[in-house]
């Protein structure tokens, strides 16, 4: 074979093989396999939570800004803890539904108005947190005690909440003989909530001193929220209501129990302190009678049982030394609640 020859028929095989090579990548549309394998492995959808979806620390530095709302200019930031309503939960615990829970206005499923959520107390007072929020323990700052009892001048937002209901146009209190108060006070679960009474403007600096003395003590009331929060239509049925509730409050223009004269709540001179475990007992048919079934346990006063106020209870000690006198002492009926000045 000549060298021309040869050079011939290596060309033609080249060819050749040049179109083996494109007529494949034709049919497999210019995708070699590996080429194909490597494209899905770089195609693979990652599941990347969204901020709102993402826990939050124990001491909620970490938590992304759609769950943190900015705090104002009082100093407190609400956080959502949808797990306050369960006794003994880790209020530290991690859940899913936290961030949910700051999105719908601080309360989800599982948690109630009347404990709307958690708060860290930095700066400021409490008179623009709502009643009922839950403060974290570690941020109140007992150097500034004060800031957390204070009593209010009625602002136009307290008095369109209450106006028409707990108050009434009346002739004997008006809107400046009444202060709005706003304590800290610790709960039946043992933890700092929000409280808020209305009460004569002449008792506002006793009530704030006797709620400080019973925080510092770590005295346990349910809850403290204006009757407004239960109002049924009247000043009666709404006090009925609220002690259904077991919920503590002062100011409520209505007649006394049993009499047509005004109640010294009507003054905000009388409060009623944990309502279910201190029931207003008659005693006139010669035996025990009361309206509201939540008290059966607590008829008897020796039973030992949490809450209930004796002459040997703090609460009592407190009230009776700031003056004020005691329903339980009282021959017949026993208003084992109430406390008046």
């Amino acid at each position: 074979m000549s060298r021309k020859s040869g050079i011939i028929i290596i060309s033609v095989t080249a060819l050749v093989c040049a179109a083996i090579i494109a007529y494949f990548i034709i049919i497999s549309g210019g995708k070699s396999p590996k080429t194909e394998q490597s494209t899905e492995i770089a195609t693979v959808e990652l599941d990347i939570p969204s901020p709102a979806e993402t826990s939050t620390s124990e001491t909620g530095e970490e938590e992304s800004e759609s769950v943190l709302p900015e705090s104002g200019d009082n100093g407190i930031t609400v956080i959502a803890n949808s797990g306050d309503d369960e006794p003994g939960e880790d209020e530290t615990e991690e859940s899913d539904d936290k961030a949910d829970g700051a999105q719908n206005d601080g309360t989800d499923e599982g948690q109630t108005p009347e404990n709307p959520g958690t708060a860290a107390v930095s700066e400021g007072d409490l008179e623009y947190v709502p009643a009922g929020t839950i403060i974290d323990i570690s941020t109140v700052d007992s150097s500034r005690i004060d800031d957390y009892f204070k009593a209010y001048t009625i602002s136009d937002e307290i008095y369109g909440i209450i106006n028409g209901k707990s108050f009434q146009e009346n002739t004997e209190v008006s809107r400046d003989d009444l202060r709005y108060v706003k304590v800290l006070h610790y709960n039946f679960e043992h933890r700092v909530q929000v409280g808020e009474l209305i009460v004569a403007a002449s008792l506002a600096d006793d009530y704030t001193a006797i709620f400080k003395e019973l925080f510092n003590a770590e005295y346990e009331i349910q809850s403290m929220y204006l009757p407004d929060k239960y109002w049924t239509g009247d000043g009666t049925s709404t006090d009925s209501a609220s002690i259904d509730a077991n919920n503590s409050s002062s100011f409520l223009y209505r007649p006394a129990t049993g009499s047509g004269k005004l109640s010294k709540h009507s003054y905000g001179r009388a409060i009623d302190i944990n309502p279910q475990q201190n029931p207003y007992v008659s005693y006139s048919s010669g035996s025990p009678e009361w309206s509201h079934s939540n008290a059966d346990a607590y008829i008897d006063r020796t039973t030992g049982l949490p809450h209930v106020i004796t002459e040997e209870d703090t609460c009592y000690k407190i009230f009776t030394a700031h003056g004020f006198t005691w329903g339980g002492s009282w021959k017949n009926p026993k208003d084992y609640q109430h406390f008046q000045k």
